[in-house]
Formats: C-alpha cells, sequence, structure tokens
C-alpha cells in the first residue's frame, strides 16, 4: 500500500510536470510567434505606405517659421508647410488601414486623395505641394479614351504632369545636345527651363486642368520647341550662367514667350519655380542652395 501511495503521487507529479512543461513551450512559442508577426506586420505596413505615399513635390517647411514662404504653385504658405514626407506618410498610415496599390485609375486617384487630407489634418494647405496639380492630371484622365495606355507608361505614383515635366526637360536637353539648327539654337533648346507641363492640343476650344490645378485654354502650353524658337526670336543672347539672376532671368523671358503665345503662365509650372528662386535673394545661404541644383532646376524642382 505504501509502495502504491508513493507510486501513485510520484505519477500525478510527473505528468503535472510534463504538462506545466508543455504548457510553458506553448505559451513561449506562441508569444514568440504573435511577437514575431506583429512586428512583421508594423515594418511591412510602414514599409507599403512610405512606396504607396506620394511625394509631395516640396522641401519641408521649418516648423518654427512664422512668416509665409512661396509654395511650389507661386502662391503664399506658411513657412511651416508642408510637413516632412515622414509625417505625412505617418499621418496616412493612421487614418488608412489599406492604401490602395495598383496602377489603376482609381487606385492613383485615392492614394492622391489621401495624402492631401493627411495633409490638411496636418494644418497645411495643398497649395504647399505639387498634389494637387499632379492629382487634377490624373483626374482628367477620366474622360479620356486612351487612358489605360497612357498609365501603362507611368511609375506607381507618376502622373501625366510629372512626365510632362521630365519630358520637356529631357527633350531640351537633347535638342541641346544635337544642335540640328546651329550653335545658337542648341544653346537655347539647352537653356529654356521645361514648361512642366503637356503641350495643348492647337485645335482645342474648351478648358483643361492646367498643372496648379487652375483651368487653362485647351491649346495652352505651346511646345517646348515653339516656346524655344520665340525666347531665341526675342533674346539675341539668354544669360547660360548658374547664378541666381541669371537662372531668374531665363525663367523670367521663358514666362514672356509663353504669354507672346497668348497662354496663361498658369499653363506651365514655370511661376511657382521662378518664385522659388526669387524668394532666394533674400537667403543668406543661396548660394549654397544653388551648388546644389542643375542648369534650370529650382529648389521647387
Amino acid at each position: 500500500m505504501y509502495r502504491r501511495g508513493i507510486s501513485s503521487r510520484t505519477r500525478k507529479l510527473v505528468i503535472g510536470g510534463a504538462a506545466a512543461a508543455l504548457l510553458g513551450s506553448a505559451l513561449a512559442v506562441g508569444t514568440g510567434m504573435s511577437q514575431a508577426a506583429e512586428q512583421g506586420n508594423a515594418g511591412a505596413g510602414s514599409g507599403n505606405i512610405n512606396a504607396l505615399v506620394p511625394a509631395l513635390g516640396f522641401s519641408p517647411g521649418n516648423p518654427n517659421a512664422t512668416a509665409d514662404r512661396v509654395g511650389p504653385t507661386g502662391v503664399n504658405v506658411p513657412g511651416r508647410c508642408p510637413p516632412t514626407q515622414a509625417q505625412v506618410n505617418a499621418q496616412v498610415a493612421l487614418k488608412n488601414a489599406n492604401l490602395p496599390s495598383g496602377t489603376d485609375l482609381e487606385s492613383r486617384i485615392q492614394r492622391f486623395e489621401r495624402t492631401l487630407s493627411a495633409i490638411q489634418d496636418l494644418k497645411c494647405p495643398a497649395s504647399s505641394t505639387t498634389l494637387l496639380g499632379r492629382l487634377n492630371s490624373l483626374t482628367a484622365l477620366r474622360a479620356n479614351a486612351n487612358r489605360d495606355n497612357i498609365l501603362r507608361g507611368l511609375g506607381l505614383n507618376e502622373t501625366p504632369a510629372d512626365k510632362a515635366a521630365a519630358t520637356g526637360s529631357g527633350d531640351a536637353a537633347a535638342s541641346g545636345a544635337t544642335g540640328n539648327a546651329g550653335a545658337g539654337s542648341g544653346d537655347i533648346n539647352a537653356l529654356v527651363p521645361a514648361l512642366g507641363f503637356s503641350p495643348g492640343n492647337p485645335n482645342a476650344t474648351a478648358d483643361r486642368v492646367g498643372p496648379t490645378g487652375v483651368n487653362v485654354p485647351g491649346r495652352c502650353p505651346p511646345t517646348q520647341a515653339q516656346v524655344n524658337a520665340q525666347v531665341a526670336l526675342k533674346n539675341a543672347n539668354l544669360p547660360s550662367g548658374t547664378d541666381l539672376e541669371s537662372r531668374i532671368q531665363r525663367f523670367e523671358r521663358t514666362l514672356s514667350a509663353i504669354q507672346d503665345l497668348k497662354c496663361p503662365a498658369s499653363s506651365t509650372t514655370l511661376l511657382g519655380r521662378l518664385n522659388s528662386l526669387t524668394a532666394l535673394r533674400a537667403n543668406a545661404n543661396r548660394d549654397n542652395i544653388l551648388r546644389g541644383l542643375g542648369l534650370n532646376e529650382t529648389p521647387a524642382g
């Protein structure tokens, strides 16, 4: 009896100990898996958001600023705006458990709309970024029968407005390099700033949304080649320097050519970019800023 009692108690202790050990292991494994899953999800979510939120298109403001500054579309915005890209990404993530990741038109539009909403949540106007003009160039595609082909040529958050700016800059550089019409023409082609928006349809009778979000004549802007020719016609010598005043003069003379060709400045991104240059006149650090910019590049792009 005594030996059986001891044996029975021993069996209970052994079984109990084994069960406790198994439970402890299960809890440890479960906790570890849960933590790993949480970390993995947070990392993936953060990574996805950072890749999916469109770039703001303008340098972050100074959070301590009390005065306005000229925004990328040529209007004054609070000097503290826009927020940083990281702040906007975080705000978009906070409000959107799932941000559309598709390359279809509506997914692209939603990403821009939700990013603009985040900008406003952070108490900054849309005009402190280039988002609205780029969004408008996307929404305009809803009425374009060729939209699928256009979208296939765009990056994840690239828009027709972005593509036009990049193409215009590339065309100008290429024309300058070839110099088919002579050295003078080649210089002009290389020196005239890109217009920043796709050329209008010369036969259009209706307005279209311009790159800054306002309506412009559908025939505007002219082609880059037309503007280059007009600048050449009026300017025997276009300043070629990288100093601030040479840059400003190139933009001013290009805007003058746009107006000669009966199109408004708002059919291009030139005015906002020019304003970001003229604002440097009061910046003591302007020489360092200019050293980091290409020939016709501006703080606004």
